[in-house]
């Protein structure tokens, strides 16, 4: 499915999704893609919605700082 019907179908449902759950739905549908292959740039060039670059940003954090304490306990390892 393109990202461009998945962009109109959030833009169509969002509004029905109560406020304090739409964080959560936003997390819900980029952790979605991005196990689905879509990439980052893509979603976010086709996405023009705050609750989506929100999701995005957190994802990229969490991912990116996952990345980095995984190598550093593969550093610590090679100095034992």
């Amino acid at each position: 499915m393109s990202l461009d019907i998945i962009s109109e179908v959030w833009d169509a449902l969002r509004e029905h999704i109560d406020l304090s759950e739409r964080n959560d739905a936003a997390d819900t549908l980029v952790n979605f893609l991005i196990d689905n292959n879509y990439e980052i740039e893509d979603i976010k060039d086709t996405f023009k919605d705050k609750d989506i670059t929100k999701a995005l940003k957190g994802y990229a954090e969490q991912h990116f700082q996952e990345e980095e304490y995984e190598e550093s306990d593969e550093d610590l390892d090679e100095w034992d």
